[in-house]
């Protein structure tokens, strides 16, 4: 039987790489997105041309009410769900003492907040053997300037990877996240067409190159096979050596 595997956010950048490599390894995959519908449709007709299905769903996962009709959808049609891929994230850039509040709490509730509630429902409806897997940001522990809201999201989803992974082992399920590094998504669209944005960035990083969301992708591939067994709470760092310099 199929598992069944979640994928936020997953119209565009590493969160459509992922839900294409799980779609490819015979995981019947529900890709959520929020705004970006157009992307979502184009990814679920690229598959059909290879006889793969997927279905997509538009949900705000910050939103605990939205997050719910993405559960309800999927166990109506598939009866459980067996992965889920905590991808969904956004990110501004501001100054610290130009930064709202209210800019500052949106970053949050969709990186933060939407990684728990999401967990927090799914993981009620999983069994032994479910995997969770969230997707941080070399950024959650090296700090830099303007991003503040993102970076301290991401930290703290880097705790409740460890905490979440505490409560749910006594079901069975392991928790784990990837730490990536420089990679060439949308989200990295304000410096990944500068030239000398791209140089500085890869003289931080010891492999110098920036990383394309296939690599990331590949690697969820390895902590959902028998390898990752024995492995919970754990943060795996696909960066480039980045988090070593």
């Amino acid at each position: 039987m199929k598992r069944i595997a979640i994928v936020t956010g997953a119209s565009r950048g590493i969160g459509r790489e992922i839900a294409k490599m799980l779609a490819k390894e015979d995981i019947q995959v529900i890709a959520n997105y929020n705004n970006s519908e157009k992307k979502a449709i184009e990814l679920q007709e690229e598959l059909k041309k290879e006889n793969i299905n997927i279905d997509i769903f538009k949900a705000d996962i910050s939103k605990r009410e939205d997050a719910r009709k993405l559960v309800e959808y999927t166990l109506e049609k598939y009866k459980k769900i067996d992965i889920l891929i905590n991808n969904a994230a956004k990110q501004t850039q501001n100054a610290f003492f130009d930064m709202k509040v209210e800019e500052f709490k949106d970053v949050i509730n969709v990186n933060l907040n939407g990684t728990f509630i999401c967990s927090n429902i799914i993981g009620k409806t999983m069994g032994k053997g479910g995997k969770i897997i969230n997707m941080l940001s070399v950024h959650y522990n090296l700090p830099r300037k303007n991003k503040y809201h993102y970076d301290a999201s991401k930290a703290g989803v880097a705790m409740l990877t460890k905490e979440m992974a505490l409560d749910l082992v006594e079901r069975g399920i392991t928790v784990n996240a990837i730490s990536y590094g420089a990679c060439n998504t949308p989200m990295n669209s304000d410096w990944i067409n500068d030239k000398e944005k791209v140089k500085e960035t890869k003289d931080k990083i010891p492999m110098k190159w920036i990383a394309e969301p296939e690599e990331i992708a590949n690697f969820v591939k390895i902590i959902l096979s028998d390898f990752s067994e024995y492995t919970t709470g754990s943060i795996f760092n696909i960066d480039g050596g980045r988090s070593i310099k």
